[in-house]
C-alpha cells in the first residue's frame, strides 16, 4: 500500500515509521527526517525512522501522486483552509489515474468537518475518494507503543469500502483483540474531544480538591489512594499537580470548550471552569514562593527540575515551567534550570534572556539556591540524595509541584517541604 503523509510533528513522524514498518510504501511531506528536530526526541521513534528510511519504505520531500491513502498529520484547521490544502494535492493525483483512494484526517476538527469535506469531493465530482475521520491517540514519551498497541482505535465513516481499506491497514496494530471501533464520523469526531476533556477534568478536580485540603490540614495522597480504590473511579489521571500541558492536549480542550460555549451563550462550561482551573494551577509554585520570602524576591536564586509538559518527551508546549519563569523573572530572579531533554526547547522559546542559567544536572542546578522547585517529574528526581543536596543550597526549600516525595522524609532531612495539598501549607 502507498502512503502520504502530511505534516512533520510527533503525530505524523510515528504514523510514518509505524506503517512503514509494516511494509507500506510512506511518503512524507517534510524534506528530511527529524535528526536535529528536538521537539521529537524520542530514542525507539527516531530509531525506527532512520531503518525504515535505510530499507527504501520512507521517502521524505515528495509528494506521491500514486498513494492510495493521504494522512493529513499536521492541524488544517477549519473547513475552508482544509479545502485549499487540498486542492492541488487532489488535482494531481486524480489527474494520475485516480489512484487516491481515501483520505484520512488524524487531528481533532471542528465538529462535522468530516462530513463537510466529503460532501465537498462530491460535489465537485471527485466523490470516489472517500474521507474518513482517524483521530491519533499518539502519547508523547511513548508514541510508538501507543499508536503499535492501541486501548482502542477510533475510526469515523459510513462507508463500506473505505472501512476495510482502513481495516487492513490496520490490521497489524488490531491483532491481540479487536480494537477497531467504527462510527459515523461526527462521533467519532466528538469522543475524541471529549476524551482529553474528561481526562483534563479529573486533573483539575483533583487540583481544587488539594488547596481545600491544603487548607484543612489533610494529606491529599491519602485521599487520593481512597478515591481511587473505587473501581468505578480508578487511579488513573488523579495526580494533583502544577498543571498540565502540551500543545496537542491544550488545543483540543480549548476547541471542545469552545463547541459547547456555543450552544449555551448565557453560561460558563463546565470545561472552561476546568481550563481556567489549570492556568491557575501553574501559577501555584510561584505563589508559594512569594508568600514564603514575603514577596521579597529580587535577587533570589530558583533552581527548577523539568521544564517539559511531561517525563520522556522534548517540548515544552504549554509546560507549566513556562509560566514559572515568565513570572520569576519579572520579579528579577536568578534561575537555574535542569531538564534532561527539553533544554534545546526552552532555550528556543526564551532566546537569550538575561538571569536564566542552563544547569547540567539536577545538582549543579540547586548550587546556591534560595529554593527548588520541581515541576516535571522525571524519574531521576525521584531518588537523589537529597539530604546532600540540601548542603548546596543557601536555604533548603523544596516546593515540589508533582508531589513526588515524602513530606516526612523531607522534614526529618531538615527541608521545608511544600507540595500540592501535602507538606507545609504555604
Amino acid at each position: 500500500m502507498r502512503v502520504m503523509i502530511e505534516g512533520q510533528d510527533l503525530v505524523a513522524w510515528t504514523l510514518s515509521a509505524a506503517l512503514a514498518s509494516t511494509g507500506c510504501r510512506v511518503s512524507v511531506s517534510a524534506d528530511r527526517l527529524p535528526r536535529d528536530n528536538q521537539e521529537v526526541n524520542e530514542p525507539d521513534l527516531l530509531r525506527l525512522l532512520d531503518s525504515q528510511h535505510q530499507s527504501g519504505r520512507l521517502q521524505t520531500g515528495y509528494p506521491d501522486t500514486r498513494a492510495s491513502l493521504l494522512v493529513i498529520g499536521r492541524d488544517m484547521g477549519g473547513f475552508e483552509s482544509c479545502c485549499r490544502y487540498l486542492e492541488p494535492y487532489l488535482s494531481a493525483a486524480l489527474d494520475d489515474d485516480g489512484y487516491l483512494k481515501v483520505i484520512a484526517l488524524v487531528q481533532p476538527l471542528p465538529l462535522g468537518t468530516t462530513d463537510r469535506l466529503q460532501q465537498w469531493l462530491q460535489d465537485s465530482g471527485r466523490g470516489q475518494v472517500k474521507v474518513v475521520y482517524w483521530p491519533a491517540f499518539i502519547q508523547a514519551g511513548r508514541a510508538l507503543e501507543s499508536l503499535m498497541r492501541p486501548e482502542r482505535i477510533l475510526l469515523g465513516s459510513c462507508d463500506e469500502g473505505a472501512i476495510q481499506f482502513m481495516r487492513q491497514l490496520l490490521n497489524p496494530f488490531n491483532r491481540s483483540r479487536d480494537t477497531l471501533m467504527v462510527m459515523p464520523p461526527k462521533e467519532a469526531e466528538l469522543s475524541k474531544l471529549a476524551i482529553n476533556g474528561m481526562l483534563a477534568t479529573r486533573v483539575s478536580f483533583m487540583n481544587e480538591l488539594a488547596q481545600l485540603a491544603a487548607d484543612k490540614g489533610i494529606d491529599i495522597e491519602q485521599v487520593r489512594q481512597g478515591i481511587g480504590s473505587d473501581t468505578r473511579i480508578g487511579f488513573q489521571y488523579l495526580y494533583p499537580g502544577c498543571g498540565f500541558g502540551g500543545q496537542a492536549f491544550l488545543k483540543t480542550l480549548a476547541q471542545l470548550s469552545g463547541e459547547l460555549e456555543q450552544r449555551d451563550t448565557e453560561g460558563v462550561s463546565l470545561l472552561r471552569s476546568v481550563c481556567s482551573i489549570n492556568e491557575q494551577q501553574k501559577d501555584l509554585l510561584f505563589q508559594k514562593l512569594w508568600r514564603f520570602y514575603r514577596a521579597d524576591l529580587a535577587g533570589k536564586r530558583v533552581a527548577i527540575w523539568g521544564c517539559a509538559f511531561k517525563p520522556n518527551t522534548a517540548s515544552v508546549e504549554g509546560s507549566p515551567a513556562l509560566t514559572l519563569v515568565e513570572a520569576l523573572l519579572a520579579h528579577d530572579v536568578e534561575l537555574a534550570v535542569y531538564d534532561p531533554r527539553a533544554l534545546p526547547a526552552l532555550r528556543r522559546h526564551l532566546g537569550e534572556r538575561a538571569g536564566v542559567v542552563y544547569a547540567d544536572s539536577p545538582e549543579q542546578a540547586a548550587e546556591g539556591a534560595d529554593a527548588l522547585m520541581l515541576v516535571t517529574e522525571w524519574k531521576e528526581f525521584w531518588n537523589l540524595d537529597m539530604q546532600a543536596l540540601q548542603q548546596r543550597m543557601r536555604r533548603p526549600l523544596l516546593l515540589d509541584g508533582r508531589n513526588i516525595y515524602d513530606p516526612a522524609a523531607m522534614e526529618l532531612q531538615g527541608w521545608t517541604y511544600s507540595a500540592v495539598g501535602r507538606g507545609v501549607n504555604l
